[in-house]
């Protein structure tokens, strides 16, 4: 690991503060999609494959007009590891486990990830300790926690692997957060990260369909439900990608965290 750059942001501008909202709204829409997907009949596995490729051709495009090029091989290390964080292993856990247990208990392990990350940015000396913030981010994980708990008892004590397989996704956000600040250039342009972490998460989910041999292609008129929300999920997830680099970037990776506490509470609305 390359030598940690040093990452101190200042207090929230009013643009980091509607980034955190978007990126909330594009959280719970993740769920969103990929529920309606499967639903409808299109497997898991080529799913996040989809997803991921139509975000990458659509960031790869942005790359251009920004006049950098999508890949650049010496940020390889950033794009191969918040590839996998980010994207391949936590999409592949979500979209595996959802059908098998209740929303509300997924909801519970995103609500962990911004005291998670505080943990890991202390262990990492990219934050300091300070009172007021773990107590900000307690504040906001118990008011999820009361909404969310009543509905979070498990039917069958069979969902408790599923349980623990679905809290590895948290996990997985929250190294990502870390990592994302400790390797990218504090000047790095947030487009070609996106698509660099998509083209990866491309690359290694069709190495995945090699293995599983499990395919999925559209049909000739893209006009089914399961198709639409795919396509819809392909734009998401570009603009999520690209305010996830640019969010820590602008105000760091424990503020960026906080975009969990908004998600579960986008999602449960959406739910309602």
């Amino acid at each position: 690991m390359s030598a940690k750059v040093e990452q101190k942001p200042t207090s929230p501008s009013l643009l980091s503060i509607v980034m955190l909202l978007l990126l909330g709204v594009s959280f719970a829409l993740v769920l969103v999609f990929n529920r309606i997907a499967t639903e409808n009949g299109i497997p898991f596995i080529p799913l996040v494959f989809w997803q991921s490729f139509g975000a990458a051709i659509i960031l790869a495009f942005l790359s251009f007009i920004y006049g950098v090029s999508p890949l650049n091989l010496s940020n390889l290390r950033v794009y191969l590891v918040t590839g996998l964080l980010n994207l391949t292993i936590p999409y592949l856990i979500f979209t595996f486990v959802a059908p098998k247990v209740p929303s509300s208990i997924l909801s519970i392990g995103l609500s962990l990830i911004p005291i998670t990350t505080y943990g890991l940015a202390l262990i990492t000396k990219l934050d300091t300790y300070k009172t007021l913030r773990i107590f900000g981010i307690l504040i906001g994980l118990i008011g999820v926690l009361i909404i969310v708990l009543p509905e979070a008892s498990l039917p069958s004590r069979d969902m408790t692997p599923w349980v623990i397989l679905g809290f590895l996704a948290p996990l997985s956000y929250a190294l990502n957060t870390i990592c994302v600040a400790m390797l990218t250039p504090p000047n790095g342009n947030s487009v070609q990260f996106a698509a660099g972490l998509t083209i990866v998460g491309s690359i290694s989910m069709m190495i995945v369909m090699l293995i599983t041999g499990e395919w999925w292609i559209f049909t000739d008129n893209f006009r089914t439900i399961g198709e639409i929300s795919i396509i819809l999920a392909m734009l998401n997830n570009a603009a999520a990608f690209y305010l996830i680099f640019e969010l820590i970037k602008r105000a760091g990776p424990v503020y960026f965290s906080m975009v969990n506490y908004l998600a579960t509470l986008v999602g449960i609305g959406i739910g309602f």
